[in-house]
């Protein structure tokens, strides 16, 4: 099976700076807020200044004092994905996912009877997603899903090819809300109904998906015999744990809303890839780098100085 990667680089700069005038100065996409605000997406502008994905605001403004900082907007890059998405299911074929927060996957065994090769298929598939989107879209097309996507991330105008191989055929990832549901027969207080709640959550986190997940809203349905009500919550920033979500719920629902409760349903929803922010550490020399014998000054080169 053959799969092809479009890569977006730097999605979430390129859908901020449609809303920007000034689309040369350096820009870092922040995920929080304060100086402890960790960046979520960086320009290139800024990346040549020394800025990194990962770097809190006081780093960056170490770095290159004259960045300039916006929220990050992770629905609004979801969005943009599963627009060209569905254009590609309604144009090509249907068998399209999202990847990553900058990657949509596709299979090509699909579109082996309309284009005269692999090739042709991904240049046409780019040139789709380039028309309806106005985005900058790079392609790669190989056996597996991973060597894909990091052949996308170093290619140009034109798709890059891979050499076919045997890897074995993977599905497309599919990213589904998670819910449990606990129901018992006689009103108990509070403290009960949080604790079975608790229990939820673990329920929920020993089933993990096959792809990591994040999830944009949580919902906590109570019912109260043949009453019910649903709690709807959404937290600034994806959530990817289990244990994330309980403190929310822990935070946004007061306890005495749950007392007399005899049924909950606890819900992780609007799911979408892992947009987790890896922190940016500083390179630290190793024992050898910083142990290891100096390199002589060529002779040649000590008499041109």
């Amino acid at each position: 099976m053959r799969y092809a990667v479009l890569s977006f680089p730097r999605l979430p700069i390129q859908l901020a700076r449609r809303l920007r005038a000034d689309t040369v100065k350096p820009l870092g996409l922040l995920r929080g807020s304060g100086d402890g605000a960790l960046l979520a997406a960086v320009s290139v502008e800024a990346s040549a200044g020394g800025v990194e994905a990962g770097m809190t605001v006081s780093q960056a403004r170490q770095r290159c004092p004259g960045i300039e900082f916006a929220p990050e907007q992770p629905a609004r890059v979801l969005a943009a994905l599963e627009a060209v998405a569905a254009i590609i299911r309604t144009r090509a074929t249907p068998h399209v996912a999202i990847l990553s927060r900058n990657e949509l996957v596709l299979s090509l065994d699909s579109l082996d009877s309309s284009f005269a090769d692999e090739g042709a298929a991904a240049l046409s598939i780019v040139g789709l997603a380039r028309n309806w989107s106005g985005l900058d879209v790079r392609c790669a097309v190989a056996s597996s899903i991973a060597e894909a996507s990091a052949a996308a991330r170093t290619a140009r105008r034109f798709p890059v090819l891979c050499p076919p191989n045997e890897a074995a055929p993977e599905p497309l990832p599919r990213f589904e809300p998670l819910s449990a549901r606990f129901a018992w027969d006689a009103p108990v207080a509070a403290e009960a109904v949080n604790s079975r709640i608790a229990r939820l959550g673990a329920t929920l986190a020993a089933t993990a998906p096959a792809w990591p997940q994040s999830y944009r809203e949580v919902r906590l349905e109570v019912r109260y015999g043949s009453a019910s009500r649903v709690f709807t919550l959404r937290p600034e920033a994806p959530l990817h744990t289990v244990h994330e979500a309980l403190s929310l719920i822990r935070t946004r629902v007061p306890l005495a809303e749950l007392a007399g409760a005899t049924e909950v349903r606890f819900t992780l929803a609007m799911p979408g890839p892992d947009l987790r922010i890896d922190l940016w550490r500083a390179p630290v020399a190793t024992l050898h780098q910083l142990t290891g014998p100096a390199l002589p000054v060529q002779r040649r080169l000590l008499r041109a100085s």
